[in-house]
């Protein structure tokens, strides 16, 4: 029994429907959402886990739907800064690209992939309620909830928890919450982005936070970005306000042409912006007789590193593997008895924390150069700044006519008339024209 059907859940579906070639086995997969979940999620995968979605048979399907191979990194110190390409095809032994696809588009392909196994029976709209215990820690099943409020209970070999992040399932397990939501993420979209290497991830610091780009969808007419903007637990600004605060602390540090196009998405964006919590958590005890922990359930950390899909397709290829060896067990016992269950946590707990560690070093590494030097220097690019006068001009307008109107106000203000028209704009640093000038 597969709780959640989101990447890691259908990946799990997949990788035991193939380990049982004799078709001797039932898998039921079930979901919360009808269809994918509504936020975005992860998109980029790297050459590991692109690997074992072309060995799972996913690849071609997610490439008929407009998926797109990648080529590696870029990162760039800021809109003028050092610019340095980290190319997967350099690391020898591994497949040369990896894979990046609409997160929606990568849900939506795997679960049809998932429903065509025979294998397989997957029902959306369910929920699970509690855990079905048998002696000490053991788990023999689950009571599920489904669309009309009916209970279930269902008894199975093995539950694996894939339902994310703020898994139920791991609740249900007794296991202590220590997630730690440490910032969050705003996507956008953008059609044809004017980066320097399309088909690779590229990284732009000297913002407040590090900006990515990497294209997630192709079709006839170019490419779709997906552009994210990495913001601090305790937002500065929400509402019609967050799009000022984008506009001042992102757009100044950005190459020219990208900072206009993603300045007009900002700008023309109705409704919320798409957002999705940052969030640490270290990685928990993986396994319990008859029960895993799969994909983010297992353990999750800053998305700078773009590893969190690879290590929950990893997951799936190990329990697969484990299926394997299984597959002449008899219909009696466990297919993946406890010593499987074994074998998987001591395989996942030597990748998943180094994931974790690699990602929190990255992450201090690019906050140093994004908060310390960017940052507090002020030093935005002279494109960034050509970039960003427009949308800043009428933000400084309305700015001095406020400050104007406030003066008007005060009576007994003494203040010279040139220091209440000089907007103070934060994009800048100070550095704007006075508004009358800009007014003119």
């Amino acid at each position: 029994m597969i709780i959640g059907a989101g990447m890691a859940g259908c990946a799990v579906a997949q990788a035991l429907a193939l380990a049982d070639k004799g078709r001797r086995r039932k898998i039921l997969v079930i979901d919360r959402h009808k269809g994918s979940a509504p936020r975005f999620a992860g998109e980029f995968i790297h050459p590991r886990g692109a690997q074992v979605l072309e060995d799972l048979g996913f690849y071609g399907p997610l490439k008929a739907a407009g998926a797109v191979d990648v080529d590696g990194f870029t990162v760039r110190e800021r809109a003028e800064g050092r610019y340095v390409e980290l190319p997967y095809a350099d690391v020898a032994g591994q497949r040369p690209q990896g894979i990046a696809v609409h997160h929606k588009t990568l849900v939506k392909v795997m679960r049809q992939v998932i429903s065509r196994r025979p294998q397989v029976e997957l029902h959306e709209g369910w929920t699970i309620k509690s855990l079905v215990r048998g002696f000490g820690e053991r788990v023999l099943g689950a009571v599920l909830s489904g669309p009309d409020g009916e209970e279930v209970e269902v008894r199975a070999d093995l539950v694996v928890a894939a339902d994310g992040k703020a898994s139920q399932v791991r609740r249900l397990a007794g296991l202590p919450d220590d997630r730690q939501t440490i910032g969050f993420t705003a996507g956008l979209e953008l059609r044809n982005a004017a980066v320097s290497a399309a088909t690779w991830g590229n990284i732009v610091l000297g913002a407040w936070g590090p900006v990515l780009v990497y294209p997630i969808h192709r079709d006839a007419e170019g490419l779709t970005y997906r552009v994210t903007l990495d913001l601090p637990a305790q937002l500065p600004a929400k509402g019609a306000k967050l799009a000022e605060f984008l506009l001042e602390t992102f757009i100044p540090y950005l190459p020219s042409a990208l900072g206009e196009q993603l300045a007009a998405a900002i700008s023309n964006h109705k409704g919320p912006f798409e957002m999705a919590p940052t969030v640490n958590l270290p990685a928990p005890r993986a396994s319990f007789p008859g029960l895993v922990l799969v994909g983010d359930a297992a353990g999750c950390s800053h998305p700078i590193t773009a590893s969190g899909m690879t290590m929950g397709l990893r997951d799936a290829e190990v329990l697969g593997e484990q299926a394997r060896l299984r597959a002449g067990a008899s219909l009696h016992e466990a297919w993946l008895d406890d010593a499987a269950v074994r074998r998987y946590r001591a395989i996942h707990d030597r990748y998943v924390p180094t994931r974790q560690a690699l990602a929190d070093a990255c992450m201090r590494c690019f906050a140093a150069a994004t908060r310390g030097r960017g940052r507090s220097s002020g030093r935005c690019s002279t494109t960034g700044r050509r970039a960003t006068s427009r949308a800043c001009a009428r933000w400084r307008c309305c700015r001095a006519r406020r400050a104007d109107r406030r003066c008007s106000s005060r009576s007994t203000s003494r203040r010279p008339a040139t220091r209440s028209r000089r907007a103070w704009c934060p994009a800048t640093r100070g550095r704007c024209r006075p508004a009358t000038a800009c007014a003119r």
